[in-house]
């Protein structure tokens, strides 16, 4: 059993980062590409989503700085790759911006009606992806 105290020290400890400086236990470091590359994991697992019956498609993702993916829908079961192939849908915008998308912060149609998700193609193929978020 660990003691109150030794929590305690665990959390308010210091580690060092990749260029030195000092960071305390308890700081959370994630990084948007690391939030962006789980979630394309974690939709490439899901395999099958309902609320997609009727859509029939594929979106290339460009995420500037993380990487580009490709998600196609074909009648509720879902493919994610990063090998490339034709789309139906591009879209694009930086990390902060999509990471805001995936955790629910920000709204995919908000965030196209002002410009940071600017898309070509079938856009509301585009639009789909919101129902993805969950």
């Amino acid at each position: 059993m660990v003691s109150a105290r030794a929590c305690w020290d665990l959390r308010h400890s210091t580690a060092r980062t990749a260029d030195g400086s000092l960071i305390g236990m308890n700081t959370t470091v994630t990084t948007k590409p690391t939030i962006i590359h789980r979630f394309f994991d974690e939709l490439a697992l899901r395999g099958s989503e309902p609320l997609l019956h009727n859509v029939t498609g594929t979106i290339e993702w460009n995420i500037k700085d993380v990487g580009r993916w490709w998600v196609r829908m074909n009648h509720g079961a879902v493919h994610v790759s990063q090998s490339p192939q034709n789309a139906d849908c591009v879209a694009s915008c930086d990390a902060v911006t999509f990471a805001g998308i995936i955790t629910g912060k920000e709204n995919l149609m908000a965030a196209a009606l002002r410009g940071a998700v600017p898309s070509s193609g079938n856009v509301a193929l585009g639009l789909s992806f919101q129902r993805l978020l969950r």
